[in-house]
């Protein structure tokens, strides 16, 4: 019997993550008679349509928790996995305790990272970091999903009781034709990122970088993505550098918006996946990443984009120095993302692995019992 599926997912902020979430609900539905998707914004944004995905969205934990037993309740006979994440899966296996709780982490974890995560006893949210979750209850789960292999290394060494990692990359729709490249006339390096400006985005090398003499005038680098904590800062060092640097805020439509460049760069050194990175090659615009995270799984370098390191500030503004130089080369790059993009980082895809693990799910003979 084909379980029902259950997504859960609490927002926080706008971003590449949302995106996913709804992305792989929608084609999950084209695969499974039965899915629902939970969705807590706890500020953040509404998940907008899942495609035939029975979309609840709740505002507090109270909502949640009764939102969340009603769905898998409604299932009756047909077993139910619950597909979550790492700030509900403690509290997603105490209410549905009849359900298989699969939970994805969306993070490349370390042991002293600080992680936003609901109380599966009060709904509060709290912070806590891999080691100090709740695993009296998060021993019972079958198989964790890591995003990415770094996702899943990361895991398989931190996680104190993880039984079983397994790796899905995300799936991202890439439009059907090539956005126009509606490039300004300018002989600049046009570079493009797609970052929340918090410290762990590490935006600020990118600011160092294209603050270079060897790149002020010759290049300019535009930043996607909601203002975060780090804001106030980065626009501080903009002015103080004088650095060709823009703030564009959020936008949709990234693959449309990224066609109008020649280049996404990135920072972040624990990037989970890095969805942006598929986002550009869908307008076939190559990525220049660093080694480590997630980064370097989705880019080939010297291929479909090209990796620095991240600890050698010098290395980022020889690769962008050598982007500037040979703009050919970066076209060439950008067909190749799309190919592979195309190839295999689709929705179709992603729901399909999914749909093999959730089929994998036994059914639970009794009830687990939350720890007191």
């Amino acid at each position: 019997m084909v379980p029902h599926v259950v997504l859960t997912w609490v927002t926080t902020a706008r971003g590449g993550a949302e995106n996913s979430v709804v992305e792989l609900a929608g084609s999950l539905a084209r695969l499974v008679p039965s899915v629902d998707v939970v969705w807590w914004r706890h500020g953040g944004p509404s998940a907008g349509p899942c495609a035939s995905a029975r979309l609840h969205e709740v505002t507090s934990w109270s909502d949640y928790a009764r939102t969340l037993s009603r769905v898998c309740a409604a299932a009756g006979d047909r077993p139910t996995v619950v597909i979550s994440n790492h700030r509900t899966a403690a509290a997603d296996a105490v209410i549905t305790p009849n359900a298989r709780v699969i939970p994805v982490v969306r993070h490349v974890v370390n042991p002293d990272q600080v992680m936003r995560v609901i109380n599966p006893y009060d709904g509060h949210m709290v912070e806590r970091t891999i080691g100090r979750l709740w695993w009296e209850l998060l021993a019972a789960v079958p198989v964790w999903v890591g995003i990415s292999q770094a996702s899943s290394a990361a895991l398989r060494k931190h996680a104190p009781q993880a039984r079983f990692v397994t790796t899905i990359h995300n799936g991202v729709t890439i439009p059907p034709t090539v956005p126009a490249h509606n490039r300004p006339a300018t002989g600049r390096l046009l570079v493009a990122s797609v970052a929340r400006t918090v410290p762990w985005k590490r935006v600020d090398q990118l600011v160092q970088a294209v603050a270079d003499p060897r790149l002020s005038t010759s290049v300019r680098l535009d930043v996607f993505g909601e203002p975060g904590s780090q804001q106030t800062e980065l626009a501080n060092l903009v002015r103080e550098l004088a650095a060709p640097v823009r703030f564009m805020g959020y936008t949709d439509g990234l693959p449309q918006r990224l066609a109008e460049y020649d280049l996404l760069a990135t920072a972040a050194v624990q990037e989970g996946f890095g969805r942006a990175v598929i986002d550009a090659a869908g307008a076939a615009v190559p990525s220049l990443v660093p080694d480590a995270g997630a980064s370097p799984e989705l880019v080939i370098d010297g291929l479909t984009g090209m990796v620095y390191d991240p600890d050698d500030p010098g290395d980022l503004v020889e690769a962008l120095t050598e982007a500037l130089l040979d703009r050919p080369m970066l076209i060439q790059m950008g067909k190749a993302a799309r190919a592979l993009a195309e190839g295999w980082y689709t929705p179709g895809r992603c729901a399909a692995q999914y749909l093999k693990l959730v089929l994998g799910q036994r059914p639970i003979d009794r009830p687990l019992v939350a720890a007191q």
